[in-house]
């Protein structure tokens, strides 16, 4: 006996709609080219300038660990309000070690770290980098703020990873282009970032440049000239929580070593593709007027003062299958 099964065309709309709800890019990952904002305080302090397009309820940590919110938006400035003074903390607890230590035992493996002070485990996944926005350079070395073929930004990324190869941590470097540079361009890495969770990196890592004025991220290492590095967190993502733990901890690592180098966390709307994984992080290095070289002596010391928080071995591949599921969803919902 055969069944006949009839589809109205509204039970079809609703059915699209929900694909498409599912599957269509979240708001807010867009960046301004006209300019960039000014975060200010009720005293008229600047606290932070950035390209990102920002919205009421945005948060920047600074780089003394100040947690601001943002109020409201009139034209180029972003009024915030100081929510309170966050303190970070670079180790996990005392227990926690005690834990993984016990746990790499009875897998019958070591317990011993290496010179470095990583666990050996640690070398046995990469650190695995890509590049979203890889059209993105710098004005003073390539004469331009974007070149398609290939960004300045994957030579950055490139010294990053050879910081962390350096140190004995494996690294996969990943120079797929995403061009163009639109709104569309996290579903187009998106893609890359799952083939990359494949290889169970220990962290994923997405490397950008900012697009404000030089003196926001410019500084000195040792008499040299660096740029700074600024992290960026999706407000919309299953994963904030942990994505968020990761780039503090990270930040806490570095400011015991270099004060400053990272000049604050971004709180953004949108999701920046880190519900694929708990340590997916996205790091800005630099703006378009620093120079490419400025940006890569930052990342390698970045990388350098980074490494142990970096390579501390946890599972990053959970959500991958969910993460497929998604951009399927997407493309379902665009042809349909």
């Amino acid at each position: 006996m055969k069944i006949k099964v009839k589809i109205s065309r509204f039970s079809l709309g609703i059915f699209l709609l929900l694909v498409a709800g599912l599957s269509w890019p979240v708001s807010g990952e867009g960046e301004r080219t006209d300019g960039h904002y000014s975060m200010v305080d009720q005293e008229g302090r600047v606290i932070c300038r950035t390209a990102h397009r920002l919205e009421r309820g945005d948060e920047y940590l600074t780089a003394d660990n100040s947690l601001y919110r943002v109020e409201s938006v009139e034209g180029d400035r972003a009024h915030v309000r100081f929510v309170k003074k966050v303190q970070l903390t670079a180790s996990p607890s005392f227990l926690s070690q005690v834990g993984r230590k016990i746990r790499a035992l009875v897998r019958g493996g070591s317990a011993a770290e290496d010179e470095w002070g990583l666990p050996a485990q640690a070398k046995e996944r990469p650190v695995a980098i890509y590049h979203t926005h890889s059209d993105e350079s710098y004005v003073p070395t390539e004469g331009r703020a974007s070149v398609e073929k290939e960004g300045g930004i994957i030579e950055v990324g490139e010294a990053f990873a050879q910081a962390l190869k350096e140190r004995g941590i494996p690294v996969v470097h990943d120079r797929t282009s995403h061009v163009p540079h639109d709104s569309m361009s996290y579903d187009r890495s998106r893609r890359t970032a799952i083939e990359l969770l494949k290889k169970n990196p220990i962290a994923l890592v997405d490397i950008h440049r900012d697009a404000v004025p030089r003196e926001e991220y410019t500084d000195e290492v040792n008499n040299t000239t660096i740029s700074k590095i600024q992290f960026v967190v999706g407000r919309q993502n299953p994963n904030k929580g942990a994505n968020d733990a990761f780039a503090r901890q990270i930040k806490a690592e570095v400011d015991k070593k270099y004060p400053g180098l990272v000049k604050g966390i971004f709180y953004g709307k949108g999701k920046y593709n880190q519900d694929l994984a708990p340590r997916l992080i996205l790091i800005e290095v630099g703006t378009h007027t620093n120079t490419r070289q400025e940006a890569e002596r930052g990342a390698a010391i970045f990388a350098a003062a980074a490494r142990e928080v970096l390579a501390r071995p946890v599972r990053t591949e959970r959500n991958v299958k969910q993460g497929s599921g998604r951009s399927l969803l997407w493309i379902i919902g665009l042809a349909a």
